[in-house]
């Protein structure tokens, strides 16, 4: 519980500062934008569907690479961070998941005044279930790399593989050549899949990490 809390504290809280620094540039691009183009596309969106799930995969190589040598330094065991960085993972995905949300409602009253049309967006399971991915994600690719350094590379496709699942869901981003709106093959089933996914990301980091030298930076 120390673990988390700390987590919590720590990253949870910048995560925090950096969503609420990213809506107000956000906002202002949108502004800057509207001086010289008709709006029509949500920008908040853009950066809920684009730019986030990079954050939170950079967040995951964080917990691993960088706090679980310190957390074994002090006395604790792999398990016991391992467990609190996976349910961290998981909180940390619902706030900023949460905090889209806000950001959405904030903007769609935004765009109300200024007359500005807006597109569609996800739905804010297919945001939870793409973050809680990247994160592991995250995870996944530093335990591998820290453990077999350049061999670790093998750890980049499965994680591409992983990820590409949650993006399913999302709007313009299911069309393939010869296979047109892929979400419609399984509908929400997609969120299944990435819940699979997820899974096996922290499955493969505890695997890699549950018995892997540490030294401490």
């Amino acid at each position: 519980m120390k673990i988390f809390h700390h987590l919590t504290r720590s990253i949870g809280l910048y995560c925090v500062e950096v969503a609420l620094g990213a809506f107000a540039f956000c906002i202002a691009g949108t502004f800057a934008l509207a001086l010289f183009n008709d709006i029509g596309v949500s920008g908040w969106n853009i950066v809920m569907s684009q730019i986030v799930r990079w954050f939170l995969f950079w967040v995951g190589i964080y917990l691993v690479h960088n706090v679980l040598p310190i957390a074994v330094a002090h006395g604790r065991t792999r398990r016991e961070f391992l467990t609190a960085a996976s349910a961290f993972a998981v909180v940390l995905s619902l706030a900023v998941t949460a905090l889209g949300l806000l950001g959405f409602y904030s903007e769609d009253g935004i765009y109300y005044l200024m007359g500005w049309s807006v597109d569609g967006h996800a739905e804010p399971l297919a945001f939870l279930m793409m973050f809680l991915v990247w994160c592991a994600a995250g995870m996944f690719c530093a335990a591998a790399f820290d453990r077999f350094g350049v061999a670790g590379v093998v750890a980049v496709p499965i994680s591409l593989v992983l990820a590409a699942v949650t993006s399913a869901r999302m709007p313009q981003s299911g069309d393939l050549p010869f296979i047109h709106e892929i979400p419609e093959l399984l509908g929400n089933g997609w969120h299944l899949l990435s819940l699979v996914a997820f899974l096996v990301a922290l499955a493969g980091t505890w695997a890699i990490t549950r018995d892997a030298p540490v030294r401490t930076r």
